[in-house]
């Protein structure tokens, strides 16, 4: 557990000396960088989640489907069994 928490404290102190050294040496330039890059990859990303939304959308309507005719199958099978022991009836009935 320390030595994880070290770990993590250690990354720390090192983004701060690279972001205090980036600062003092390039001032703002290579940050406004990343952000640039970071809003293209943004735009990107965007797009590819609404095209996997909308896949996401078509596989629930069809698994919608597919439930609603396994229900009505079901029922139907419940239907034709409970038919056929009514004309057939039960030991219990002879």
């Amino acid at each position: 557990m320390f030595r994880l928490l070290f770990k993590v404290l250690g990354l720390f102190v090192l983004a701060v000396i690279i972001f205090l050294a980036l600062s003092l040496w390039k001032g703002g330039d290579p940050f406004r960088w990343l952000g640039q890059q970071s809003e293209r990859a943004g735009e990107l990303l965007k797009e590819k989640s609404e095209e996997l939304g909308k896949e996401a959308d078509k596989l629930k309507e069809k698994v919608g489907a597919v439930q609603d005719t396994t229900k009505k199958v079901t029922e139907g099978v419940k239907k034709t069994g409970e038919t056929l022991k009514e004309f057939t009836g039960t030991k219990a009935d002879k």
